[in-house]
């Protein structure tokens, strides 16, 4: 049993580690992801007995319902108790993410955003910079890092001329995005994990992360605006919104974005009175979406919009989630957490070490091996960091996206940033990396000052 064990954490890592490099691979990461999601749970049906005794020895019993158990037996039971776990939790998540960014792109094609261009045209490169930044933190709250990265780059790039700007706004935006989706439940598919699997709550959620997270954002600003002097170097002549030229009047714009932003936020008070699904409550609001925009553009003679899906990403979530539960069902992560306990006891070492792992790796199976290290206690008199609303699951999320934020290699949304502005590895360890690990150690010690 320990040889096939070790054999899946290897598997693990190699499939992590090929995903990292990816730009000098040029391995599809998503097909990596299922590939290897696959293989791990083959090699673990090579031991799934054992496995089942020592992590499920109750359900399975239960299962037989005093039948003698076989391999069809085992089989049986992997496949209908064990991994549908997964793959439920990952559709749950996956459904979320179609639906929210669906919205955005919905409110995108009609040209609600197409105003911040306008607005956003300013002289002032500093007070550029927090507006940016500010935006891109309440735009992050609501949809996932790599669409809000993609949507604030490309109005940036709208409005700045100057490269060497741009990438200074551009790093700005990726720290603001990865801050805002770890303040909300909703923002980034990490927080959002721990929603779905009820580690946390959405209102102590925010209340826990809200500061460490917003002075976090204010320490990186006050030391990435040195490397802004002047002015902002504003493109002297861009054109305006073309895509699928909207005419819809302001008023509709408005109402879209209301309902659209608005419904977003409503998901949690959804959740809370149903108890339904997260992801259905987000399907609601994005029905009532499209039925707004069909009736606001009934004179486009149903001229159907454009929506893009992000099919390979979601494929991609998918195999990571099964690659952790492989790990999680061999008894490897849970060994691994008893060991931190007896050894450290303290959630700081954890954040630190799982910062600094995600800033190498793929911070969304960093953040699910963490999760799944550490078993969710019910309450009890003795205090615990692990009890729903625990400072643990808050802390990890906060350290997952400060970790990520460190390099731009290790999220899809740093790379997005990468491929955008062509970035210099040289640049971002000299003006950028060493700003992010202060903004860091900051919010870590509003966080240790508040819990």
């Amino acid at each position: 049993m320990l040889i096939t064990t070790l054999f899946i954490v290897a598997l693990l890592v190699f499939a992590l580690l090929v995903m990292s490099t990816e730009k000098i691979n040029h391995l599809n990461r998503a097909a990596v992801a299922m590939c290897c999601g696959v293989v791990v749970w083959v090699v673990y049906m090579l031991n799934a007995g054992n496995y089942i005794r020592l992590v499920h020895p109750e359900e399975y019993s239960f299962f037989l319902s005093g039948t003698r158990s076989s391999t069809d037996s085992v089989k049986f039971f992997v496949a209908e108790n064990v991994m549908v776990r997964y793959v439920e939790e990952a559709c749950s998540v996956i459904l979320f993410l179609i639906a929210t960014n669906t919205i955005v792109e919905v409110l995108h094609n009609n040209g609600v955003f197409d105003s911040l261009v306008n607005w956003l045209r300013m002289r002032s490169s500093r007070r550029f910079l927090w507006i940016v930044s500010l935006l891109t933190f309440a735009i992050s709250a609501n949809v996932d890092n790599l669409t809000t990265v993609v949507l604030m780059m490309g109005i940036v790039a709208q409005i700045v001329r100057s490269h060497s700007q741009r990438i200074v706004y551009g790093s700005a935006i990726l720290v603001s995005a990865m801050l805002g989706g770890c303040f909300s439940v909703i923002g980034d598919m990490t927080s959002l994990m721990l929603w779905v699997r009820g580690y946390v709550t959405p209102t102590n959620y925010y209340a826990g992360l809200f500061l460490p997270a917003v002075t976090s954002l204010c320490v990186f600003n006050l030391l990435i605006s040195s490397r802004l002097q002047g002015r902002v170097e504003v493109v002297s002549h861009y054109d305006r919104y073309s895509g699928d030229d909207s005419y819809l009047p302001w008023w509709q714009k408005v109402l879209l974005l209301i309902v659209g932003i608005g419904g977003l936020w409503f998901i949690p008070t959804f959740h809370y009175i149903t108890k339904l699904p997260p992801f259905l409550g987000a399907l609601c609001v994005l029905a009532l979406m499209w039925m707004i925009e069909g009736l606001c553009n009934l004179e486009r003679n149903g001229n159907v919009l454009f929506v893009q899906r992000h099919y390979f990403r979601n494929t991609e979530f998918i195999g990571i989630s099964l690659c952790i539960g492989a790990l999680t069902e061999c008894g490897a992560l849970g060994w691994v957490g008893s060991q931190l306990e007896d050894s450290f006891h303290n959630i700081y070492i954890y954040g630190a070490m799982t910062g600094v792992v995600s800033s190498l790796l793929d911070n969304v199976p960093v953040m699910m091996t963490g999760m799944n290290m550490f078993p969710l206690v019910s309450y009890t008199e003795v205090p615990s960091d692990f009890v729903v609303d625990g400072a643990y699951w808050q802390l990890l999320s906060y350290s997952c996206a400060m970790g990520g934020s460190l390099f731009f290699i290790s999220t899809l949304a740093g790379q997005a940033v990468l491929q955008v502005e062509n970035m210099k590895f040289k640049w971002m360890l000299m003006h950028y990396s060493w700003r992010v690990l202060c903004a860091w150690i900051a919010g870590m010690l509003v966080f240790w000052l508040t819990h």
